[in-house]
């Protein structure tokens, strides 16, 4: 069973549409900013875009998603086809290990820009060790160099004190450069206000982006007491 996605992941998406409406929506602010120069766009760990906005999607002239879960495409298809269809977007949905795979697709797609949707975070899960996490990552990026590129990963993710009372959504926040490691100051204040308890989990993503990277900061409350701090930035 894939262990960053599958039907049990569909499933808890599908039933956390509330809890998790206010950071769908704080990731189409994101998203809005973004304007990207290239006509098409190629979605690597599209799943089935349960946290992707329509709306930016369908700025583009063609999108091509890719997900190793079979459901992905479906789904995928289900929740944003008809929009980018009145858009007039063409829409590819592929079932491929595109991590693997992505200097071949950026060799087939030279006009594309590329998005990885929430799957870099997931990354660590694959690879046998924290070396090993870091390496695929480096090769990942480093075949991006003269692409025009984004990321939204998850940073960290833990326990939280309390379960966020309704309608309770931390600010997206925004850094010129931002601190990577928790204990930075500005990143301490985010986690106090997140309500962090005990120690989070490093999904040994802040080598993603280069120095000098415009980040945006996310809070997703996962389950009632467990939230995802994700990370989110472009490249021109």
């Amino acid at each position: 069973m894939n262990p960053s996605g599958g039907f049990f992941w569909h499933l808890r998406a599908w039933r956390s549409r509330a809890l998790w409406q206010a950071t769908r929506l704080q990731i189409g602010q994101w998203l809005a900013q973004v304007k990207p120069h290239s006509p098409e766009l190629l979605l690597i760990g599209a799943s089935a875009g349960w946290m992707m906005s329509s709306a930016w999607l369908q700025g583009f002239s063609r999108v091509r998603t890719f997900d190793m879960d079979p459901l992905a495409a479906p789904l995928f298809r289900a929740r944003h086809g008809h929009a980018l269809q009145a858009s007039g977007t063409e829409l590819h949905c592929h079932t491929s290990d595109a991590l693997a795979e992505l200097p071949t697709l950026l060799h087939a797609h030279p006009a594309s820009a590329v998005l990885f949707d929430n799957v870099l975070g997931q990354v660590r899960f694959h690879c046998r060790s924290v070396a090993e996490t870091g390496e695929r990552i480096e090769r990942l990026t480093h075949a991006l160099q003269r692409r025009e590129w984004g990321s939204l990963h998850d940073a960290y993710s833990g326990a939280i004190r309390a379960p966020w009372p309704a309608q309770y959504q931390p600010a997206m926040r925004y850094s010129p450069d931002a601190p990577t490691s928790p204990g930075e100051p500005a990143n301490a204040a985010w986690l106090r206000q997140l309500g962090a308890q005990g120690d989070w989990l490093d999904h040994l993503t802040s080598s993603v982006f280069a120095p000098g990277t415009a980040l945006h900061h996310i809070a997703w409350p996962y389950r009632p007491r467990y939230c995802h701090w994700l990370q989110a930035g472009w490249v021109n």
